[in-house]
Formats: C-alpha cells, sequence, structure tokens
C-alpha cells in the first residue's frame, strides 16, 4: 500500500460528495459582484440546509436579543464567510451516507463530530479566536478521514482496530504504523480535493499533532483540545476506546486559565445538547 495519503483515496465515491448547493454558494461569495441576496437566494431553495442554518443562527451559540428569521437576515449580522462554513457543517453529515457500520456506529459517530466542532467553537469563543465559526467546521471534519479508511480499505481498518486493542494504542497510532500516515492526512488529502481553504486541511492533517511546526498553532490546540474534551465527556463515540493526553502546552496556547474547565465543559454539554436537537431530533 502506498504511504501516500493522496493516493490512498483515489477511487473514493466520496470525492464529489458535497453537494453541489455548497459549490454555488462559493462560487457567489468568491464573485465580487455578487451581494448578500445572490447567496441568500441559493441557500433558501434549499428547505433542509435553510431550517438547520436558522436554527443554528438562533440557537445559544449566538444569543441575539431578537429572533432571526430569514437567510438574508442572517447573513447580514453573520456573515457570508460565517454562514458558507456553517452550511457546510451541516451538509458534511450527508456526504457520509451508506458507510457500511460493520466496525462503527455512524450515528455515534457523528455525534462525537459534533461534540468536537462545539467543543471547538466553545473554546474558540473563550480563548477570544476570530471566527469561531470555522473551528466549529474543523470540529465536524476531523475524523472524515477515518471514514474514507473505513470505506477504501476496509481491510486494513480492522487490522488497525485488531492491533489497537490488542496493545492499547490509540487509533492514529496504529494507523501509523500498518500505513504509514493517519486519518488526520487522508482527511487532509480529502479536503484539499474537495477545494476546502488549506487551513481546514493542515488543522485536520495535524490535529494529533498539536505541538508540530505549523502555520496554524492556535487552530491546531483547539481541535486537539476540543476533541480531548469530546471523548472525555463520551459525547459520541469516534470509534477509538481510548482518550489521548491533554498536552500542557496545548492548553498554555489558548491562554486559558485550568480553573476554567468546569465552566467550559458545562458551556459544551449544553450547546451540544441543544445542537443534537438541531441535527437530529429524532
Amino acid at each position: 500500500m502506498s504511504n501516500n495519503p493522496e493516493d490512498f483515496i483515489k477511487g473514493s465515491v466520496r470525492l464529489s460528495a458535497l453537494p453541489e448547493i455548497y459549490f454555488k454558494i462559493n462560487d457567489v461569495i468568491n464573485d465580487p459582484e455578487s451581494s448578500f441576496g445572490d447567496v441568500a437566494e441559493i441557500i433558501s431553495n434549499d428547505v433542509s440546509l435553510s431550517v438547520r442554518l436558522l436554527k443554528i443562527v438562533n440557537s445559544s451559540f449566538y444569543n441575539f436579543p431578537s429572533e432571526i428569521d430569514t437567510i438574508s437576515h442572517s447573513i447580514s449580522i453573520v456573515g457570508t464567510q460565517q454562514l458558507r462554513d456553517l452550511a457546510l457543517a451541516t451538509m458534511v453529515l450527508t456526504a457520509f451516507k451508506g458507510i457500511p457500520e460493520d466496525y462503527i456506529d455512524m450515528k455515534s459517530f457523528w455525534r462525537h463530530s459534533v461534540a468536537c466542532g462545539v467543543s471547538a467553537w466553545v473554546i474558540a469563543v473563550n480563548c477570544r479566536a476570530d471566527n469561531p465559526e470555522r473551528y466549529y467546521l474543523t470540529g465536524m471534519l476531523h475524523d472524515v478521514g477515518r471514514l474514507i479508511i473505513l470505506e477504501n480499505h476496509p481491510e486494513k481498518a480492522r487490522e488497525i482496530m485488531e492491533r489497537c486493542q490488542l496493545e492499547k494504542k490509540l487509533v492514529f497510532e496504529g494507523e501509523r504504523e500498518i500505513m504509514g500516515f493517519d486519518h488526520g492526512a487522508v482527511g487532509a488529502a480529502l479536503l484539499t480535493i474537495w477545494k476546502l481553504p488549506p487551513t481546514l486541511g493542515e488543522v485536520v492533517k495535524n490535529h494529533h499533532d498539536p505541538l508540530k511546526d505549523s502555520r496554524y498553532p492556535l487552530e491546531t490546540a483547539i481541535l486537539n483540545l476540543a476533541d480531548i474534551f469530546a471523548k472525555s465527556m463520551e459525547l459520541g463515540f469516534s470509534g477509538d476506546p481510548l482518550i489521548p493526553p491533554l498536552l500542557p502546552k496545548s492548553w498554555d496556547k489558548i491562554g486559558m486559565n485550568v480553573s476554567s474547565l468546569p465552566m467550559l465543559w458545562g458551556q459544551i454539554e449544553n450547546q451540544y445538547n441543544e445542537t443534537m436537537e438541531i441535527f437530529f431530533p429524532d
């Protein structure tokens, strides 16, 4: 097997899995002659997406004093780039429908992804990072490489899980030993093919290596902590029964006092429950 993640994902049915509406939104946003109305029109044509976005914008994430009842209004307050990130975060849930559940409970997997996204958003808000929506998006996308591995090479996925269970190793460690790279690198390769911003790909690639030299050290530290928090709080299940150790340098990077942990976890739990009602109302 190649030790190149780009070769590893060739032939995946997920390469073009993002809905066409996302690319339409992106094209309009990148058009200097477009307006809020043009973006709103595209989103409003997808009723399900519109409903989810309005629920998120009216949630405690933003805590606006009055209800926002139109996509145009939400764009004028939140911003086009931010609303695009939120839209993509909702769409990725449908991009991997049909993955066999022989090795992983997909609903529990997405619960973990939502929890990681919520955790990243809460951490970003509390450490006053710019554009907290992008942290939510990286949380939602951080483990998509695991799904590519499960879909394209289920026999390798089984071998990895068996070795990790036998040797009490974290899944990303087993992936590196057996494949030469981990699911972060696979996810980054997929995000590159999807033509998402390079920031997303690099942060996803390094979320298990927050101390590695990176152009985005804060973003990577936040995602690393968010993943650990979601696992520690048992919000969903990523398929890895072990919890990575919290690295003091990651915590130092966000500049918060350890005494704020209970407050952070309380916010994460509350917003996770609210978000789950949006994505999984059943």
